[in-house]
């Protein structure tokens, strides 16, 4: 029995190859599987601690002492207590020796003493050395006219609003600025670098709102000075340090030390108290990951799922082929009088000693994959072990190829002893179970397409996700096989009269069953190539609409600023508008909104395709651009040229506004107005660093009402003297847009550089109010998806924000997703009332700033919030997407599979077309008919099985996108995938298709007819 084995093996070598290579593919998938699992779980637990902002993983307490010690004492007592209740990847603790907020420097001001502050920053000057020497901000130190090296006054004149907050002045009246330093950006020497920049003065507008000090950033001194200065406290900043073998148990470890110091009461330790005062929000990361580790293997599953399945269709292909070249050695042995039994282990002798070669390849194979793709696509250093469940998948892979190998055997040992002796097996109906098969799966694909196009919303993978692609493409085989074969036999039944060629490559197809086995494993292949292709790429695509909704731009600055005062550092810094644009977002329930330059949109912010699929970046700024531009202007004072013709019970007065700053209207009162022309002028020396004009009014005075019936021109607008560009032409007025205020402008024109207004109020009373860009009462916006109809309503009954008339719809959009509505900034805040504490300001910096740009953000205070390439690094590191990259390895292996099985298919086929092509030769066909008929056969299979393969997986791929998320940043800010199929990708894969299995079909047909000759038959017959 040995040595018949071994005869088999080497006389069917290539077979035998095939086999144990598809075999150990199979058994390696099932490895790799698991063990990909766990890396990619495991990895991204490192990714996430390491990418998650640190004031989110790491811990900030207070330690206030309960004794007289002094503040080198209180960091060792301090930073043992922490270290004492953290458990889990920590670093060790950096002090902070902090003074209470002192009213100095018209805010807030405190002190902060660190050991290794100066080398924690960078410090223009040198470190403070001596008591009473301190490092400003450096924008804090310009606006309060500090010289480095010269003594600065701390207390002088402090506005009432700051006096009522009660806070005391320090002990020192002067310190010695010794330098410099910048606002840090993110990085793991501060736990919170926004601690370390200004924060302008700010009146909330909304009724009871509270005060915002000006605070010019902590002055950065000795222990000494903060000793003295008395009620000092030492802050523990803790982060995270995240080594590469990490685990979830390291975290929830990690998480649970940093809830261990309760938010409000504190936690008494020796020698004081802690107090908790920062963010974290390990907690929550912890069950991100339990979510993100359930759905890795969720999605991992269906890839390796196909792999295997395919690679156990070839595999079945491969041995039915072995089995079939058999059939005269197992005819013999029945003739000889084998029993059953015998016979079976006859068969199954070379399957089995196939398989058992196979396992520890695959084993190897399944190992070294995870690892090689772990170096690949993981973090670096990461552990990679093999788990139990590895062993079971390996287990049960082979039961299913050992079931397969009995399948094979089976259908050659329960022939018929005439037909083993017959040598060509013919199509025959099929049997009754198989029929019942074949029917089962389309009736439980046709169930499966039908839950998943009617289902629900998008949420994670389920059962019929993970079957539905290969069930397509299985009846997507079936179907292609019984349409050819139908086709074929009708084809040849018409061919009387026509070529010879096509009547053989027909009737070959028909009579032959091994020509029409290969579409089945072809077909399942390529159409889980173009469903792991498709997946692969629209998950990119969506990851990357996701990133853009975060960071918008190449990179994200936070302003401390107000919008307007962003908006104009923004046009300082960039006049040509190249490089930087000014955004914020407003949250507001129902409707949010995303306001933005739109200006300066297309050329500075980051616009994914998806996000609006009909329309363009222009095209989109250019739907919400209002149709004017508020005129800006710098000067001390504004004069008014006005030619008044009205009929007034009393003088004419006008009202200027310009916005709001700090959150106090900024406006101005001119006149009276006599009749005739004249020209009134007002001090504004808030706008001596410059000032929109947003409104004007006429009326009484102080912008009240009256009765007024005539006509008025606004003939010129200056500022010092100046005309101010763009005041009236350009500006596009109009009546402003208040059902509030009864407005008396019946007529208005632009004409010769003026603005004509005719008013009529009757017998009643009003007032000419105007506002610039040609705005309306509703906004034209850009509305999200997500946004309600009763969300909309909401913004019509007031709540401070302004009501809006979508003019299209679109996916996403800057910070809000697809649940905001996008406006140009005109249109939000001017001449109305902003709340600052309700806006999240920003700016966008395009992708190779100039440094001077950069330096004058980083000047002013702002601070970089976020990249996009950071963003897109956490999306592509998350284990969802970790996983989903395996699609793309399977789109490969199951391609490369199916040529490889291919080929054996056609080698093993090879002698019995030659023998065909040659009694066709004997009996006169001219060799070129012959060719082209076998090329014709091995095209009308191979092209049957390429377009089913494509049509199924492109189904599959359309239908499962449909329902199921492809990352974890789900909530409303998260855009929609988009479930569409990429006709490029289709067509290049057909055209791909087409040249490879036609290359293949011109070969396997040059091969046979080149070795068709009488001789062959001779040698057939012996």
């Amino acid at each position: 029995m040995i040595g018949a084995v071994l005869r088999g093996l080497r006389a069917r070598a290539l077979l035998s190859t095939g086999s144990v290579l598809l075999t150990a593919l199979a058994v390696a998938s099932a490895v790799l599987g698991p063990i990909f699992s766990e890396a990619v779980t495991n990895s991204y637990v490192v990714t996430k601690l390491r990418e998650t902002s640190p004031s989110l993983t790491g811990t900030s307490r207070v330690f206030t002492p309960d004794s007289a010690v002094g503040s080198a004492e209180a960091e060792r007592l301090a930073t043992e207590a922490t270290d004492a209740l953290n458990r889990g990847p920590w670093a060790a603790p950096v002090t902070v020796v902090e003074s209470p907020r002192f009213m100095a420097l018209r805010g807030a001001v405190t002190f902060w003493a660190r050991e290794d502050a100066c080398a924690a920053l960078d410090v223009t000057g040198r470190c403070p050395e001596k008591a009473g020497e301190v490092l400003m901000l450096a924008e804090a130190a310009r606006r309060a006219g500090a010289e480095v090296g010269e003594k600065l006054e701390l207390v002088g004149f402090e506005p009432s609003a700051l006096q009522g907050l009660g806070l005391e002045r320090p002990g020192i009246t002067q310190v010695v600025v010794t330098g410099t330093y910048a606002t840090p950006t993110p990085a793991s020497d501060w736990l919170l670098p926004g601690r370390l920049a200004i924060t302008n003065e700010a009146i909330s507008d909304r009724p009871g709102g509270g005060y915002t000090p000006y605070s010019p950033g902590p002055l950065i001194t000795t222990r000494d000075t903060v000793e003295r200065l008395g009620g000092w406290t030492v802050r523990v900043d803790t982060q995270l340090d995240v080594p590469p073998d990490v685990t979830p148990a390291d975290l929830d470890a990690a998480a649970e030390s940093a809830a261990a110091v309760p938010d409000e009461e504190g936690r008494p330790v020796e020698g004081g108290l802690l107090v908790n005062d920062s963010v974290n929000d390990l907690a929550a990361v912890a069950g991100e990951v339990r979510e993100q580790q359930g759905t890795a293997r969720t999605s991992i599953a269906p890839a390796v799922l196909s792999l295997v399945l395919v690679a156990l269709a070839l595999l079945m292909r491969l041995l039915n082929a072995a089995s079939e070249i058999r059939v005269p050695e197992l005819a013999l042995a029945s003739l000889r009088g084998v029993s059953a039994r015998r016979l079976w282990a006859l068969g199954l002798a070379e399957p089995v000693v196939l398989l058992l070669l196979a396992t520890p390849i695959g084993v190897a194979l399944g190992w070294a994959g995870a690892r090689a793709l772990s170096a690949a696509w993981l973090v670096p250093d990461l552990p990679v072990r093999l788990v139990p469940a590895s062993i079971l998948g390996a287990l049960l892979v082979l039961a299913a190829a050992f079931t397969v190998a009995c399948v094979a055997v089976g259908l050659v040992v329960r022939e018929s002893l005439a037909s083993q002796l017959a040598g060509v097996r013919r199509p025959v109906a099929a049997r009754r179970w198989s029929v019942i098969a074949q029917l089962g799966l389309v009736a439980l694909a046709g169930a499966a397409l039908l839950s998943k196009t009617t289902g629900g919303n998008q949420g994670q993978p389920d059962a019929v996700d993970l079957v539905l692609p290969v069930l397509l493409a299985v009846v997507a085989g079936l179907a292609a096989t019984r349409a050819i074969a139908w086709l074929a036999g009708w084809w040849t039944r018409r061919s009387s009269g026509r070529s010879l060629s096509g009547f053989v490559s027909t009737r070959a197809i028909s009579r032959r069953q091994e020509g029409t086995l290969v579409i089945l494993p072809i077909t399942a292949a390529i159409a889980v190539a173009v469903f792991g292709a498709g997946v692969y790429d629209s998950a990119a695509a969506w990851r990357t609409s996701v990133a853009a909704i975060v960071s918008p731009a190449h990179t994200t600055w936070t302003s401390p600023h107000s919008f307007a005062e962003t908006l104009a550092l923004t046009r300082e810094v960039d006049p040509e508008g190249e490089w930087v644009m000014t955004a914020a977002s407003v949250l507001n329930p129902g409707a949010h909104f995303s306001v933005v330059d739109s200006s300066r949109l297309a050329r500075v912010a980051t616009w994914p395709e998806t996000w609006s699929p009909d329309l363009d970046v222009e095209e989109v700024a250019e739907r919400i651009r209002p149709p004017g531009v508020v005129p800006t202007f710098t000067g001390r004072r504004l004069s008014l040229t006005i030619d008044n013709r009205i009929e007034s019970d009393r003088p004419l007065a006008v009202e200027v506004r310009f916005g709001s700053r700090g959150g106090r209207p900024m406006k101005v009162y001119l006149g009276p107005f006599p009749q005739g022309r004249s020209t009134q002028s007002e001090r504004v020396p808030w706008c001596r660093e410059g000032c929109p004009l947003e409104g004007i009014t006429l009326g009484g005075g102080a912008g009240t009402t009256m009765r007024m019936n005539g006509t008025a021109r606004i003939e010129a607008v200056e500022a010092d003297g100046q005309s101010v560009p763009g005041a009236i032409t350009g500006a596009h007025w109009t009546a402003t847009p208040d059902p509030a205020v009864r407005t008396s402008i019946t007529g208005l024109t632009e004409r010769d550089g003026g603005l004509d207004l005719v008013l009529d109020t009757a017998d009643s009373v009003g007032m000419a109010r105007l506002t610039a860009s040609g705005l309306v009462r509703n906004r034209p916006a850009m509305r999200g998806p997500k946004v309600t109809g009763p969300g909309l309503a909401k913004l019509d009954e007031g709540y401070g924000l302004i009501p809006v008339d979508p003019v299209a719809e679109i996916e996403g959009m800057p910070f809000v997703g697809p649940a905001g509505l996008l406006v140009d900034y005109s249109s939000f805040i001017t001449d109305r009332p902003v709340y600052n504490s309700t806006i999240d300001v920003r700016v966008l910096q395009r992708e190779g700033a100039p440094a001077s740009v950069r330096d004058a953000l980083s000047g002013a205070g702002l601070t970089v919030e976020t990249t996009l390439a950071q963003e897109r690094q956490v999306l592509d590191q998350s284990a969802y997407a970790l996983a989903l990259r395996l699609y793309g390895v399977v789109a490969a292996l199951v391609l490369l599979m199916a040529l490889a099985g291919l080929f054996v298919s056609t080698a093993v086929q090879l002698p019995a077309r030659r023998r065909d092509a040659a009694a066709l030769r004997v009996v006169g066909v001219p060799r070129r008919s012959v060719m082209t008929a076998v090329a014709r056969e091995l095209m009308a299979v191979l092209g049957a099985a390429a377009v089913a393969g494509i049509a199924a997986g492109a189904l599959a791929q359309w239908v499962v996108l449909r329902t199921i998320t492809l990352g974890y940043a789900e909530g409303l800010a998260t855009p929609a995938l988009v479930a569409t199929i990429s006709p490029t990708r289709l067509v290049v894969l057909a055209l791909l298709a087409a040249a490879v299995l036609g290359a293949v079909a011109l070969v396997s047909a040059s091969l046979t007819v080149r070795g068709a000759r009488g001789a062959t038959l001779r040698e057939s017959a012996r």
